[in-house]
């Protein structure tokens, strides 16, 4: 007697356990890449405000005037929020640097409601897509002023160019960071931005400009 053969499985059961399988799969290596995308979009750095800042700088996207000397300097970027995509609109960023040759525009660090006139110091609005741009020269370095007080056993170091930041949207954590060009021989000896290479960035040459991207990402505030 002939065994009986096994019927034949429905080709449309078939069919739907390949594409049950093979959308596990999909699943799989879209979590896979979401994660990996997550651990790679990170907020920006925080970093000190330093002993330079100063209260009530003009809302200003050309921080340096036209006597001011330097390398001409244009730096722009998107305000992002946490995912790393979505820009923030009408973030509040703050900016302030030395001049080329490493001075600022104050001679008493600290006070941070000094009077007088601003210099290198400017405020502005992101737009719609979370875009902001600014122009500037090109900071100088300097050592740091000894028995700053915070900063003393600092005093004497060089810091690298660098140009400060403050960001602030009332749906997230304001930032305080600082903006360093790679390439400076003096970011491996400081004791700030050697911690923070995220923070430097290239520069490039756009006809008697230097130009630099700067993007930023704030953490959410909830």
């Amino acid at each position: 007697m002939r065994t009986p053969l096994l019927p034949p499985r429905s080709t449309s059961t078939a069919r739907r356990k390949f594409l049950l399988g093979a959308a596990g799969l999909a699943g799989s290596t879209l979590l896979a890449d979401a994660l990996a995308g997550a651990a790679a979009c990170q907020p920006t750095e925080q970093d000190i405000i330093g002993p330079f800042y100063r209260f009530g700088a003009p809302f200003e996207t050309r921080i340096a005037g036209a006597d001011e000397a330097g390398d001409r300097l244009i730096i722009s970027g998107t305000v992002y929020s946490q995912d790393c995509r979505t820009p923030v609109a009408n973030a509040l960023i703050e900016v302030w640097q030395a001049n080329k040759e490493g001075r600022y525009d104050t001679n008493t660090p600290g006070n941070f409601t000094e009077r007088n006139a601003f210099r290198l110091r400017g405020m502005m609005l992101t737009d719609r897509q979370g875009r902001y741009e600014f122009e500037t020269v090109m900071p100088g370095r300097y050592p740091v002023p000894p028995g700053l007080p915070g900063l003393e056993q600092f005093g004497g170091i060089t810091r690298p160019a660098h140009i400060h930041f403050r960001v602030a949207d009332p749906l997230h954590i304001p930032l305080t960071t600082q903006l360093y060009f790679a390439g400076d021989p003096f970011l491996a000896g400081d004791p700030f931005a050697k911690r923070k290479p995220g923070l430097a960035i290239a520069l490039k040459s756009a006809g008697p400009l230097l130009r630099g991207t700067f993007d930023i990402v704030l953490a959410r505030g909830y």
